[in-house]
Parts: structure tokens; C-alpha cells; sequence
């Protein structure tokens, strides 16, 4: 297989896990799985609030608040039966079309026929919440509500906190009761809620949906079988619940965006033909929840939301069409966030990323614009997953580079190399040492063998050069037929190079006459200390480190000192006065030490050192 073709392969790998974990992510929908990602999701929902900004609010809705000004007037608060019965006379006198009362009348009072005269001049709603569990059953006579409800049995429904007898005679019932999210924030509504009534299990709507349906038609609560999403269809509005049976709300801006009156000045309220809900705004009022523009937003004017939302088809989609859209999306940014972090420079990479993301970010706000509440969780975690993958699997393709490169280089030298391709110009002459070893009778030799059984040979005897050389600190600067060029001492000098220069010559030597496979070729080794200039050689696009210098040319000479000899081993004068130990190496070896000699191609002499390792026999006889 061709390098080509083996890395196309390698990138299509990381493609399909990441197309396949994507996939597993989408269906996942880490979105809706658990408090912690459900607060994510949250969050990243409100940023696109915040990116939209506020909307204006439609006009067939309308707040009246009891309000600072209108708390002022009477002696307590809550107000009393006779002061609501006096604001919902004068909200009909303003033309109010339905009446959604998000109070809990929940104790009989001396003024209730009173307050329910009030409310039987039109459609009014009363609101009903959820009791503790274990509390007192009550009578719950809803007069209209959803006309149908399907969907699995309600599981052990709470008690209910309704109004008395009296008002609810005069008014229909709907439920007032929300549930925040895991981070606090209110940002869905329940169309209908199961209560425990003493009758049995009532099933009534939620204030706005009962205040919809009273100008809009008959309402209809579908859910699946298995719980999970639905649909809420009001007269001819049809609305998709999500995969909580619940409805998302879309908000409008802050709190005062759908247009409230004080239930002190109701008689100048322009209220003809309007959805009225009436609700407390008063400071220090308990009933407010936090929402993406809003953290102490009324609940009067979260219903009020919820019933605009429901008029205009204004609705945040998030059932299982826009799980689907989550999961395409999703692929779609593992794609190409994988694309983008594969690119071979690391800037452009980063780059094309930060392009990959807004582009994803930009999507999901468009969805958004467009009433689509997508998985911002999972098309998030999906780009995460394909950048990371492809960079990790381009980090690894990097690292393996590296590391086959490397091994053309020694590993004495590889950091600094791979750090800085500059790092050897303009240093210092050092003192190295410097070690030839040559296979002698290696050209008879490769004659006889032909060329597969050469290469088999040199593989074998530059292995062992390199354990060698590896054990002793030595870096190989050359490898050249079969011989070699091994320094020590480089990059930096050592007080031990010249010990561990005879180190590396013994175990070699021991190293090839034990291996089962040797051919019973001989070594040659040769041996000269001094100053050696450390530097890359080549131009642009081709470079090696070399060690240059008189001393390697000298150490290359006394292989023919070794050979007129008839020796395996020669050490310059200079290599063994480098170390107070080298020379009584060499003498407890048996060297013999020469008279200067005339090397060829120098014009001083040298003094050298030569002899037979113990273990290699005369040269001559190999």
C-alpha cells in the first residue's frame, strides 16, 4: 500500500468514527439528558434570545397588574374578593373579550358571590395549582377545558388548590402551575395538567391555553403512548408539544413587553376585543420567575406569553422534527469541524475551525429566527468531536512523521533538531571523540552473497552498531557501506567520551562474533580525540548533521595504520592522553605503541596505538 494511499485510508477512518459518533450524539440529545446538560442547553438558548433581542408583542393580549399604584388602595394584600370583583367590572367595561385571573382563590370569603357576580358577565378563568402531596381533596367543576385529552394515564397526580364553590360556578378552571428548569429559569409551559380531585382525576388546561381556546375554539390534547411529544391543537391552531409533552415560550423582551395596565387605572385601558390576564406585579410579590431577558419576570405575563405565542403561531419547535434537525446539523458541524482541524497548517486549522463554528453558531440562530429550538448542545459537542478527532489524528500523523524521521537522525541530536532547524549554526569548535569501524573482507564478502543476502548483512551489523552506540552514549554521524562513523561527545562533551568510545568498541566487537548469524567477518576499529566543528551541511531542501574536522579525517587514516599492522584496533596518542584510564586500557589489552607516524594526506605525525581486540584474533585471519 502506498504512503497515499495508506493516509487517505487513515483520514476516511477518522471521518467515519466521527460521522458515526455524531450520529450516536444526536440521538443521544445530551440537550434534554440530565440536569447538568439540560442547564447547558438552557443557557445556550438564552444567547440566542439575547442575539435576536426583543420583538414586539402582539396586541390581542393585554395585562392588567395589580401593580405598586394599585396595592396602595387597599388595606392588605392580597387584594380582597370586592376589590378584584370592582377591576374585572371595570376590565368588561373596557371591552376585555376573556378574563384569565392568575390568582388562588383558594379560601371561601364572605365577598365571593360578589367577586363571581363580577366574572359571569363573560368568559373569565380561574386559576387552580398543584397542592402538596397527601393535602385534602377538593371539588373541581370545570365547565369547559380541553374537549379531549389522549395519551398514557397520568401517574399519581397531585391534590389541587382550586377556588370555592361559589366562583367556580362563575368562572372555568385552568391550571397556573410551571416548572422551572435545572438552572431555574421558566422556559416551557404545560398545555394540561392531571390534578386529584375528590370526583377522581380532572384533566385541566393551563391558563393560557383555556384563555386561547375560549376565543379560538375547542381544544384537543394529543400525547403519544409512550409519553414523549404530542400535539395541542386549539380551534384551527396546531401546535407541536415537545419531548416533554410540554410547549416551549418564546418570549418577547423583558418584563413589560406585552402592554399591562394598573388595575388602578382599568377604566382608561383599551382593552375591546382583548385577552385579559390579571395577575399581582406588586414588589416583593413572590409569583416571578427568571427567563432569558428577565430574572424576576411576573408569572402573570409568562401566561400571557404563552397565549400571544399561541394566537400569532409564534411557537418554539422542539419535537422530534427538530431532534432530526439537531441530529443533521450535528453531522453536518462533525464534518466540518473534522474538515477544518485536518488542515495541514496549524493557522489555518484554527482558522477554518473558528469559520466552522460560527457557521454552526449561525445556523442554530437562524433555526432559532425561524421558531426552531435545535439542539445547540449536540451540534456543539458534534464540531467538538470531529475538530478534536482530526486534530488528534493529525497530531498522531505529525508525531509518526517525526518519528520515522527520526530515525534517520541520531537521538542525541533529535529535539534539538526538531526544535529549532537553525540550532547548530554558528557553534564553537568542541572536543568529541571520534570512532571508524569497518567490516573487514566485507567485499569478497558481498560478492560471493549477491545483493539481497549484502543488504541482510548490513541491516544486521548497523543494528548492532546502533544498539552499541545507544548503550554508550555514541551518536552515529554516518553510516557509509559497511562502515561507520560514531562521535562521542556531541551535541555536548562529556568528561567520560573517551571511556565510554572504549565501551562502545568492546561491546560491538563482542556484539558481532556472538550473533548466531554472523558470517565470521571481522572489525576494524579506529580512534582519535580533538576539536570538532558540530553543523548541518546541505542547502534548502536537503540537509544532514556532519562532523567535520581534522580529527575525523585523522581517525579515518588510522584504519590503514590498523591495516598495515595487521591490527583491529588503532588509537591515536591523542585519544589515549585524552582519559587517565585509556592507556592503561591499552596497555592491559596488549597495544602496541608506534613510532609517529606519517598518516596520508597529513604533514604531522602521529603518534598511534595499535593491537588485536581479544575476542577478534589477528586481523589477517579473518
Amino acid at each position: 500500500m502506498t504512503p497515499g494511499r495508506r493516509l487517505r485510508l487513515e483520514r476516511l477512518s477518522v471521518l467515519a468514527g466521527v460521522v458515526l459518533g455524531a450520529l450516536l450524539l444526536g440521538l443521544w440529545h445530551p440537550g434534554e439528558r440530565g440536569d447538568f446538560w439540560q442547564g447547558i442547553e438552557g443557557r445556550l438558548l438564552d444567547a440566542r434570545f439575547l442575539v435576536r433581542g426583543p420583538l414586539p408583542a402582539p396586541q390581542q393580549v393585554a395585562i392588567v397588574a395589580f401593580d405598586d399604584a394599585a396595592i396602595e388602595r387597599p388595606a392588605s394584600f392580597p387584594p380582597s374578593r370586592s376589590t378584584l370583583s370592582a377591576v374585572v367590572s371595570d376590565a368588561w367595561q373596557a371591552g376585555a373579550r376573556v378574563l384569565a385571573l392568575d390568582f388562588l382563590l383558594v379560601d371561601a370569603r364572605p365577598d365571593d358571590p360578589v367577586l363571581a357576580a363580577a366574572l359571569a358577565r363573560g368568559t373569565a378563568i380561574l386559576g387552580v395549582a398543584e397542592a402538596a402531596s397527601g393535602a385534602s381533596q377538593g371539588v373541581l367543576r370545570p365547565r369547559g377545558g380541553p374537549s379531549l385529552v389522549t395519551g398514557p394515564e397520568p401517574q399519581s397526580p397531585l391534590p389541587a388548590l382550586g377556588p370555592g364553590p361559589v366562583l367556580q360556578a362563575a368562572a372555568d378552571l385552568a391550571h397556573v402551575t410551571v416548572a422551572h428548569g435545572p438552572d431555574g429559569l421558566l422556559r416551557r409551559l404545560r398545555p394540561v395538567l392531571a390534578v386529584s380531585a375528590s370526583q377522581g382525576v380532572v384533566q385541566l388546561p393551563g391558563l393560557a391555553v383555556a384563555a386561547v381556546s375560549a376565543q379560538a375554539g375547542p381544544t384537543r390534547v394529543s400525547t403519544h403512548a409512550d409519553g414523549v411529544g404530542g400535539r395541542l391543537e386549539i380551534g384551527p391552531i396546531t401546535v407541536p408539544l415537545d419531548l416533554r409533552g410540554t410547549v416551549p415560550l418564546d418570549y418577547y423582551g423583558p418584563a413589560g413587553s406585552i402592554r399591562t395596565y394598573s388595575a388602578a387605572s382599568v377604566t382608561q385601558a383599551d382593552l375591546r376585543g382583548k385577552i385579559v390576564f390579571m395577575g399581582a406585579t406588586a414588589t416583593g410579590f413572590g409569583d416571578r420567575h427568571a427567563t432569558p431577558f428577565d430574572p424576576t419576570m411576573p408569572g402573570v405575563e409568562v401566561h400571557a406569553t404563552f397565549a400571544a405565542n399561541l394566537l400569532t403561531g409564534r411557537l418554539l419547535r422542539r419535537d422530534a422534527a427538530a431532534w432530526g434537525a439537531s441530529v443533521l446539523l450535528g453531522l453536518l458541524a462533525a464534518v466540518a469541524g473534522c474538515a477544518a482541524a485536518g488542515l495541514s497548517s496549524t493557522l489555518a486549522a484554527t482558522a477554518a475551525t473558528a469559520v466552522a463554528a460560527l457557521a454552526m453558531a449561525a445556523s442554530l440562530q437562524v433555526a432559532f429566527s425561524a421558531g426552531w429550538w435545535l439542539d445547540a448542545t449536540t451540534v456543539s459537542m458534534c464540531l467538538v468531536l470531529g475538530a478534536g478527532a482530526s486534530a488528534a489524528a493529525q497530531r498522531f500523523q505529525q508525531r509518526r512523521r517525526a518519528t520515522n524521521l527520526a530515525r534517520y537522525q541520531s537521538p542525541a541530536l533529535v529535539e534539538t533538531l526538531a526544535t529549532d532547524a537553525d540550532a547548530l549554526r554558528d557553534r564553537p569548535p568542541q572536543p568529541a571523540v571520534v570512532v571508524f569501524v569497518d567490516v573487514v573482507g566485507f567485499t569478497p564478502h558481498a560478492e560471493r552473497a549477491g545483493p539481497e543476502r549484502t543488504y541482510a548483512f548490513l541491516a544486521a551489523f548497523t543494528r548492532q552498531v546502533e544498539q552499541a552506540a545507544d548503550r554508550c552514549g555514541g551518536m552515529i554521524a554516518d553510516f557509509a557501506g559497511d562502515g561507520a562513523l560514531i562521535v562521542f561527545g556531541v551535541p555536548e562533551p562529556g568528561a567520560d567520551d573517551v571511556e565510554r568510545a572504549l565501551r562502545f568498541i568492546e561491546q560491538l566487537d563482542a556484539a558481532v562474533l556472538e550473533a548466531p548469524d554472523w558470517p565470521g567477518l571481522g572489525l576494524r576499529f579506529s580512534a582519535h580525540a580533538g576539536p570538532v566543528q558540530l553543523g548541518v551541511l546541505g542547502g534548502d531542501h536537503h540537509r544532514r548533521v556532519a562532523v567535520s574536522g581534522d580529527v575525523v579525517n585523522t581517525a579515518s587514516r588510522l584504519q590503514e595504520s590498523a591495516r598495515a599492522s595487521n591490527a583491529s584496533l588503532a588509537l591515536s596518542g591523542a585519544f589515549v592522553a585524552a582519559a587517565p584510564n585509556a592507556r592503561r586500557w591499552a596497555e592491559q589489552r596488549g597495544l602496541a605503541k608506534l613510532a609517529p607516524q606519517q598518516l596520508r594526506g597529513r604533514a604531522t605525525l602521529e603518534e598511534v596505538w595499535v593491537g588485536v581486540l581479544g575476542r577478534s584474533g589477528p586481523a589477517e585471519t579473518r
